[in-house]
């Protein structure tokens, strides 16, 4: 062998010996990659408590260690899943930050904003979603809510459409048509999409609700606390099934077991503040200010904006003597919405009242009609005084017959002794 055939083989060898160490490297890391999105279990049944817990404290770890773009999505989807919204959407925002050009990202954000209430980013999203190639059922029927919210129903039942042509089973796509139909008054359409979605899908929980609230309006206290029944039974521990199962009973004037509901409600979910609001309605029917009132309260306290909540604060403290209090109350909510008529009477009655109880004028009956008479002012004239015990008095005797109309035989009607 010649030193120049030793040298060819000798720099051959090293170039295929580098070539296996970079694929070696390339595989190494790809291995790496895998193994971490090993440790990411799929995301465990909805209600599987234990099962989720172990997910979400894996994806912790993974997150601390490696903080991969997908461990921060499916934390994402686990918390949309136990209704933890803000925490989802820190994680799914996160997820994006990551990685923007995924697709499935931007679905699980649009799932987020909507639960949010936000419909329109929702919206935007999934739109997003769609335009960087996701083409799922899911994807399909979210962007159907989404144009139904916007009331583009033309739009949304196109959309729901191509989510039933991929996915004919889909409970939630025959949902949002009933929705579609609901609001666009199809009563009886709406009913029968919805009856197919339960079939489908029965522990889709909106259904239950929308039946429920269907039944509700119609009327049918029987039927809208059957669909309610049935739902607590695959979630007995929903706080928005057992409120609304109080309004059930409320628009029965069933206002006991309205009463017991919204209280199991709030003991749940001690910022329940719609419950506390209905509660203090029951409250104030039975005329029972001091409770209304301290419901009131909490729902000021919880929410200082809730609509109209210092007018019926306000009427609370003038029907238990707080006049001064009243006042503050009702001057708030006349600066708030000038157009509450029950307000700007609420503060005139209660500034009248007030008066009277600080300077001792102004009766506090002022503003009802005049039904009794009163007494003089002294420092006007008085004009003659008529001495009745010279008057005589007649007493009137009721006639003996009365004739009635229509009738031949005239009735007699006896005097009274």
């Amino acid at each position: 062998m010649t030193v120049e055939t030793l040298t060819s083989f000798s720099l051959g060898d090293l170039l295929r010996h580098l070539l296996t160490l970079a694929v070696a490297a390339l595989l190494l890391g790809c291995a790496t990659d895998n193994r971490q999105q090993a440790r990411i279990q799929p995301l465990p049944v909805p209600g599987d408590t234990t099962r989720t817990t172990a997910a979400l404290n894996a994806l912790a770890r993974a997150i601390r260690t490696s903080a991969p773009a997908s461990a921060f999505a499916k934390r994402a989807e686990l918390f949309l899943q136990a209704g933890r919204t803000q925490e989802a959407l820190t994680d799914i925002d996160e997820a994006v930050l990551r990685k923007p050009t995924v697709g499935a990202y931007y679905l699980t954000r649009a799932a987020v904003l909507r639960a949010l209430n936000q419909p329109a980013k929702a919206l935007e999203n999934a739109q997003r979603a769609e335009i960087s190639g996701v083409e799922t059922p899911e994807l399909y029927t979210l962007l159907g809510d989404l144009s139904q919210q916007q009331r583009q129903y033309g739009k949304a039942r196109l959309y729901l459409a191509r989510a039933l042509q991929m996915a004919p089973f889909d409970g939630e796509a025959y949902f949002f048509e009933g929705l579609i139909a609901a609001r666009q008054g199809d009563t009886t359409r709406a009913i029968a999409l919805y009856e197919q979605s339960l079939k489908l899908k029965p522990r889709y929980l909106p259904t239950y609700n929308q039946m429920a609230s269907v039944y509700r309006g119609m009327g049918n206290t029987a039927v809208a606390l059957a669909y309610n029944s049935r739902a607590t039974d695959y979630f007995p521990a929903n706080v928005n099934l057992i409120y609304n199962r109080g309004l059930i009973y409320h628009d029965a004037a069933r206002l006991d077991s309205a009463l017991i509901c919204y209280q199991q409600t709030v003991k749940q979910q001690p910022t329940f503040y719609q419950a506390y609001f209905q509660a203090g309605l029951v409250f104030q029917k039975w005329k029972g200010y001091y409770q209304a009132l301290t419901n009131f309260q909490k729902v000021q306290k919880i929410k200082p904006d809730y609509q109209g909540i210092d007018t019926y604060i306000g009427f609370c403290f003038e029907k238990t003597g707080q006049y001064e209090a009243a006042v503050a109350a009702y001057t708030t909510a006349t600066q708030q919405n000038a157009g509450d008529a029950d307000a700007q009477a609420g503060l005139y009655r209660a500034q009248r009242r007030l008066a009277w109880q600080q300077n001792g004028y102004g009766n506090p009956t002022d503003y009802l009609p005049r039904t009794t008479r009163t007494e003089p002012n002294p420092a006007r004239p008085v004009g003659p005084v008529l001495n009745t015990s010279r008057v005589r008095v007649l007493t009137i005797q009721p006639r003996t017959r009365l004739p009635t109309r229509g009738d031949s035989l005239p009735r007699t009607l006896k005097p009274v002794n």
